[in-house]
Protein backbone atom coordinates (compact mmCIF):
# COMPACT_ATOMS: atom_id res chain seq x y z
CA UNK A 1 0.00 0.00 0.00
CA UNK A 2 2.88 2.36 0.62
CA UNK A 3 4.55 2.09 -2.47
CA UNK A 4 0.79 2.61 -3.93
CA UNK A 5 0.66 5.85 -2.18
CA UNK A 6 3.82 6.82 -3.14
CA UNK A 7 3.66 5.93 -7.03
CA UNK A 8 0.27 8.42 -7.13
CA UNK A 9 0.25 11.09 -4.72
CA UNK A 10 2.67 13.02 -6.73
CA UNK A 11 0.36 12.74 -10.14
CA UNK A 12 -3.11 13.51 -8.16
CA UNK A 13 -1.41 16.49 -6.58
CA UNK A 14 0.36 17.62 -9.87
CA UNK A 15 -2.97 17.22 -11.91
CA UNK A 16 -4.01 19.19 -8.78
CA UNK A 17 -1.94 22.18 -9.24
CA UNK A 18 -3.24 21.99 -13.28
CA UNK A 19 -6.83 22.54 -12.36
CA UNK A 20 -6.31 25.34 -10.00
CA UNK A 21 -7.66 27.71 -11.86
CA UNK A 22 -10.40 25.90 -14.08
CA UNK A 23 -14.16 24.64 -13.56
CA UNK A 24 -13.79 20.86 -12.84
CA UNK A 25 -16.43 18.20 -14.60
CA UNK A 26 -16.28 14.38 -12.50
CA UNK A 27 -17.11 11.54 -14.38
CA UNK A 28 -17.47 7.95 -13.80
CA UNK A 29 -17.09 5.22 -16.65
CA UNK A 30 -17.02 2.01 -17.86
CA UNK A 31 -14.92 0.52 -20.25
CA UNK A 32 -13.96 -2.79 -22.27
CA UNK A 33 -10.80 -3.52 -24.67
CA UNK A 34 -7.98 -5.92 -25.34
CA UNK A 35 -4.84 -5.97 -23.68
CA UNK A 36 -2.14 -7.87 -25.86
CA UNK A 37 1.16 -8.58 -24.11
CA UNK A 38 3.47 -11.36 -25.45
CA UNK A 39 1.44 -13.84 -27.40
CA UNK A 40 -1.56 -13.53 -25.29
CA UNK A 41 -4.98 -11.61 -26.08
CA UNK A 42 -7.13 -10.91 -22.82
CA UNK A 43 -10.43 -9.49 -22.90
CA UNK A 44 -10.74 -6.53 -20.40
CA UNK A 45 -13.47 -4.98 -18.59
CA UNK A 46 -12.95 -1.90 -16.31
CA UNK A 47 -14.18 0.94 -14.14
CA UNK A 48 -12.96 4.24 -14.47
CA UNK A 49 -13.47 7.85 -12.33
CA UNK A 50 -11.68 11.20 -13.46
CA UNK A 51 -12.01 14.79 -13.37
CA UNK A 52 -11.56 16.74 -16.61
CA UNK A 53 -10.67 20.75 -16.85
CA UNK A 54 -11.29 22.40 -20.84
CA UNK A 55 -7.59 20.96 -21.83
CA UNK A 56 -6.92 18.29 -19.25
CA UNK A 57 -8.07 14.87 -18.22
CA UNK A 58 -7.10 12.80 -15.22
CA UNK A 59 -8.71 9.70 -14.40
CA UNK A 60 -8.39 6.50 -12.24
CA UNK A 61 -9.15 3.20 -13.95
CA UNK A 62 -9.32 -0.04 -12.39
CA UNK A 63 -9.04 -3.30 -14.87
CA UNK A 64 -9.51 -6.66 -14.90
CA UNK A 65 -8.73 -9.50 -17.50
CA UNK A 66 -9.07 -13.21 -17.35
CA UNK A 67 -8.15 -15.98 -20.68
CA UNK A 68 -8.28 -19.60 -20.35
CA UNK A 69 -4.57 -19.50 -17.95
CA UNK A 70 -4.09 -15.62 -17.54
CA UNK A 71 -5.81 -13.37 -15.50
CA UNK A 72 -4.62 -9.78 -14.66
CA UNK A 73 -5.25 -7.00 -12.70
CA UNK A 74 -4.01 -3.33 -13.76
CA UNK A 75 -4.76 0.25 -11.62
CA UNK A 76 -3.66 3.24 -13.70
CA UNK A 77 -3.45 7.03 -13.41
CA UNK A 78 -4.24 8.20 -16.75
CA UNK A 79 -3.17 12.25 -17.80
CA UNK A 80 -4.01 13.39 -21.11
CA UNK A 81 -4.73 16.26 -22.92
CA UNK A 82 -6.52 17.75 -26.30
CA UNK A 83 -4.51 17.43 -29.72
CA UNK A 84 -5.24 19.64 -32.90
CA UNK A 85 -8.34 21.66 -30.66
CA UNK A 86 -8.27 24.26 -33.51
CA UNK A 87 -9.51 21.45 -36.26
CA UNK A 88 -11.73 20.05 -34.07
CA UNK A 89 -13.71 22.99 -32.32
CA UNK A 90 -17.11 22.54 -34.15
CA UNK A 91 -16.70 18.78 -34.31
CA UNK A 92 -17.95 15.97 -31.44
CA UNK A 93 -14.78 14.21 -31.96
CA UNK A 94 -11.65 15.15 -29.79
CA UNK A 95 -8.45 13.57 -30.61
CA UNK A 96 -5.92 13.33 -26.89
CA UNK A 97 -2.52 12.33 -26.39
CA UNK A 98 -1.43 11.17 -22.64
CA UNK A 99 0.60 9.50 -20.01
CA UNK A 100 -0.18 6.13 -17.87
CA UNK A 101 0.89 5.16 -14.92
CA UNK A 102 0.04 2.06 -12.78
CA UNK A 103 0.49 -1.20 -11.02
CA UNK A 104 -0.17 -4.86 -12.74
CA UNK A 105 -0.84 -8.17 -10.91
CA UNK A 106 -0.16 -10.95 -13.47
CA UNK A 107 -1.29 -14.55 -12.92
CA UNK A 108 -0.71 -17.62 -15.08
CA UNK A 109 -2.74 -20.81 -14.35
CA UNK A 110 -0.82 -22.89 -16.71
CA UNK A 111 1.40 -25.98 -15.46
CA UNK A 112 3.40 -24.07 -14.01
CA UNK A 113 1.78 -21.67 -11.87
CA UNK A 114 2.94 -18.41 -10.85
CA UNK A 115 2.19 -14.56 -9.80
CA UNK A 116 4.01 -11.64 -10.69
CA UNK A 117 3.48 -8.32 -9.89
CA UNK A 118 5.09 -5.05 -11.47
CA UNK A 119 4.58 -1.18 -12.69
CA UNK A 120 3.29 0.21 -15.24
CA UNK A 121 4.99 3.45 -17.49
CA UNK A 122 3.41 4.61 -20.96
CA UNK A 123 1.79 6.70 -23.27
CA UNK A 124 -2.05 6.82 -24.90
CA UNK A 125 -3.83 8.12 -27.70
CA UNK A 126 -7.37 8.05 -28.71
CA UNK A 127 -10.56 10.12 -29.66
CA UNK A 128 -13.53 11.11 -27.83
CA UNK A 129 -16.67 11.28 -29.20
CA UNK A 130 -19.06 13.98 -27.66
CA UNK A 131 -22.63 12.52 -27.48
CA UNK A 132 -24.16 15.00 -24.86
CA UNK A 133 -23.38 16.98 -22.23
CA UNK A 134 -23.30 13.94 -19.55
CA UNK A 135 -22.48 11.24 -21.71
CA UNK A 136 -19.05 10.37 -24.06
CA UNK A 137 -17.60 7.63 -25.64
CA UNK A 138 -13.92 7.08 -25.51
CA UNK A 139 -11.90 5.53 -28.11
CA UNK A 140 -8.20 4.44 -26.78
CA UNK A 141 -4.74 2.86 -27.17
CA UNK A 142 -2.06 2.27 -24.64
CA UNK A 143 1.37 1.53 -24.87
CA UNK A 144 2.55 0.37 -21.70
CA UNK A 145 5.99 -0.98 -20.58
CA UNK A 146 5.91 -2.84 -17.50
CA UNK A 147 8.81 -3.09 -14.89
CA UNK A 148 9.87 -5.75 -12.24
CA UNK A 149 7.78 -8.40 -13.90
CA UNK A 150 9.69 -11.72 -15.20
CA UNK A 151 7.08 -12.94 -17.93
CA UNK A 152 5.22 -9.56 -19.21
CA UNK A 153 7.63 -7.15 -21.11
CA UNK A 154 5.30 -4.77 -22.66
CA UNK A 155 1.12 -4.35 -22.78
CA UNK A 156 -0.87 -3.29 -25.82
CA UNK A 157 -4.36 -1.84 -24.69
CA UNK A 158 -7.11 -1.21 -27.49
CA UNK A 159 -10.04 0.01 -25.21
CA UNK A 160 -13.57 1.68 -25.52
CA UNK A 161 -15.31 3.65 -22.88
CA UNK A 162 -18.14 5.58 -22.26
CA UNK A 163 -18.12 8.32 -19.61
CA UNK A 164 -21.06 10.03 -17.10
CA UNK A 165 -20.60 13.54 -16.60
CA UNK A 166 -21.99 14.76 -12.64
Amino acid sequence: MKKFILLFLPIVLLSSSLFAQEKLYSFIGVQTGVSKFDKVSTPTIGLKYGKQSKDIRTSISYNYGKNSDDTFQTLLMQIDTGIMTNQFKKSPLKPYVGATLGLIQHKNNNLISYTDKGYLLGLNTGVTYIFNNNIDFDLGYRFLKTSKMKEVDNINDFTFSMNYFY
